[in-house]
């Protein structure tokens, strides 16, 4: 079987996985968010991201070094297991002792045992790295697309569970837990394990990669999360669970296309690496792929907002509106450059994905200080301004080491970006014509008269896009 048509059995069992998943997370987070007050998220989400710095950092890489290394051998693996339980542990007990500095610098004591409790993360995260790499390695999509459904499974259940028993913050913070148990326990009962042995020598070259690896994921984490940390310090604890609900539901889609995309890209972009001409090509392909199905849903997303968040959260939420509709536009930016960061990472060349990372961390925190002096509503702003010149900036990079330039990416993207814009346009005439008809009719009239809207101008203006999209689902039926 060629790389190409492994890479679509993988999509298609992720994207099977996904579409439930998402289907009953979405339905879960939005019965979660009705129950839990945004106090409750602003402690999570300041939580959420402490917690996922410093696991970033005890991964140290190797996850994507298993993967992208073309041979490895079990006494890598062995020595691999050993120094991931060795810094997991070690950060997560200093993380621990640190909490109650957390909870003064956020002014927040609740923060002590929240994070205390969420540092179990550490010991989930060094027993999965190894089983899971190796299945992403030998691409056993359609095993982990059923890990990834029950884990997700699990995690939703047990929060809407605790949720309506009123357990306030720690439903999020023990669903969260038991999710990631179940996600590690499946994957140590399939085999891929290594016993950990503690030792460095022989695994140099694992550890220059995933240092690279490392510093680049932590100045990503540094820079796209700097926000809820900000948020943190300056807002109030019910203005940063606003903020988070609404980065939840806009980045809720993206971040499950983004894990299937990952998930295949990586190791098929590993295979291709030999073969620039024919990886073009596909990234090509696949950026008019992704820029079809992403502008619609997000910018739908956007343009819906006011009658979405008044329905579906009730009224203590409208003032997640504005931020909803502002972060749902600039989401397909970071998709595309998700994208493409990854096929740069998996040609070994993670000099350009640090010094892209490097430039994001600098960049965005100092939009974020700027957008927080406006409350919730700057903070969304500032995703405007930063996201679209990060991306030009770190482009020019990527495409060169791709062998793909800006204007054959804007070509790529022309008939979503434009169908896009009339549908958004559509949309808002449609709202003003309806008038003062019910919410419940209101919104799907428009959701009928957005995607109308979209498929109209996008069969007008690009008729490759139906030839991708032909050939991808007589891909998925084989």
């Amino acid at each position: 079987m060629s790389i190409e048509r492994q890479a679509v059995s993988a999509l298609k069992w992720s994207a099977i996985s996904k579409i439930v998943g998402q289907l009953l997370a979405w339905v879960v987070t939005l019965l979660v968010i009705r129950l839990l007050s945004p106090d409750d998220y602003g402690l999570m989400a300041i939580t959420a991201v402490i917690i996922s710095i410093f696991t970033s950092i005890a991964e140290l890489g190797l996850g994507a070094s298993i993967v992208q290394f073309r041979a490895i051998s079990k006494n890598e693996l062995e020595k691999i297991a050993g120094a991931l339980l060795a810094v997991n542990l070690g950060l997560g007990l200093l993380v621990g002792l640190a909490a109650p500095l957390a909870a003064a610098l956020f002014n927040d004591s609740r923060l002590t045992d929240v994070v205390r409790v969420s540092v179990l993360h550490f010991l989930f995260n060094a027993a999965a790295t190894v089983p899971q790499s190796m299945a992403y390695r030998e691409m056993r999509f359609k095993w982990l697309a059923f890990v990834d459904l029950a884990s997700g499974l699990v995690t939703s259940l047990i929060t809407l569970a605790l949720a309506w028993q009123g357990a306030g913050v720690w439903s999020l913070v023990l669903g969260n837990l038991l999710g990631a148990a179940c996600r590690t326990a499946l994957l140590l009962a399939r085999g891929g394990a290594a016993w950990p042995k503690f030792a460095l020598q022989g695994i140099g070259h694992h550890l220059s990669f995933g240092g690279k690896m490392t510093a680049a994921r932590m100045a990503y984490l540094i820079g796209y999360q700097a926000d809820v940390l900000i948020a943190g310090r300056f807002l109030t604890k019910e203005a940063v669970g606003i903020y988070s609900v609404s980065l939840q539901l806009a980045t809720l889609p993206s971040d499950k296309v983004m894990g299937t995309l990952n998930q295949v890209a990586f190791p098929t972009v590993a295979r291709m690496q030999d073969d620039l001409p024919r990886l073009r090509t596909r990234l090509l392909d696949a950026s008019r792929l992704l820029g079809f199905v992403a502008v619609p849903v997000l910018w739908g997303i956007s343009a819906v907002s006011p009658e979405f968040v008044t329905l579906a959260l009730g009224e203590r939420w409208l003032d997640a509106i504005f931020p909803l509709q502002v972060v749902a536009l600039v989401i397909p930016v970071r998709m595309l450059s998700v994208v493409f960061t990854t096929s740069v990472s998996a040609l070994g060349r993670m000099d350009i994905v640090l010094r892209n990372m490097l430039v994001n961390c600098a960049w965005l925190p100092i939009t974020f200080l700027a957008g927080v002096h406006w409350g919730v509503e700057g903070l969304a702003l500032s995703w405007v301004v930063a996201h679209p010149v990060l991306f030009y900036e770190n482009f020019r990079g990527m495409g060169r080491v791709l062998g793909i330039r800006l204007r054959e990416v804007g070509a790529a993207l022309y008939g979503p970006i434009a169908a896009g814009v009339a549908m958004y346009g559509a949309v808002w005439g449609a709202r003003l014509a309806l008038g003062a008809e019910p919410e419940v009719s209101r919104l799907v009239a428009l959701i009928a008269v957005g995607a109308a809207t979209y498929l109209s101008v996008a069969a007008l203006l690009d008729r490759r896009i139906w030839v991708d999209v032909k050939r991808l689902a007589a891909a998925l039926k084989d």
